[in-house]
């Protein structure tokens, strides 16, 4: 898999409009990329990403792959965004 700087995780994700969205907002690249539950794990340990939204099925999911969550991601138990820094996965709500 190419090195994604920005994007969208998820397991179907035809329906959404994220990339479009991301098109008008910025001038970086940003594309959905559908995982299966078995691809979840390797695309984390890969680490080839700037920043990634997560969104139905995996927000439980790659928590135990992070390095740091934080406080309220924590609290609610689930991840919604995800950047690498220095290589260090860090999850926030």
């Amino acid at each position: 898999m190419e090195k994604l700087e920005y994007g969208c995780i998820g397991e179907h994700l035809g329906h959404s409009y994220s990339a479009e969205i991301h098109a008008l907002l910025g001038t970086y690249r940003y594309r959905l990329c559908e995982l299966a539950p078995q691809e979840v794990e390797g695309f984390l340990r890969a680490r080839a990403f700037r920043g990634v939204n997560v969104t139905i099925p995996y927000k439980q999911t790659v928590m135990p792959f992070l390095d740091e969550i934080d406080r309220t991601a924590r609290e609610i138990g689930a991840v919604n965004t995800i950047l690498c820094r220095g290589g260090r996965l860090i999850g926030y709500k």
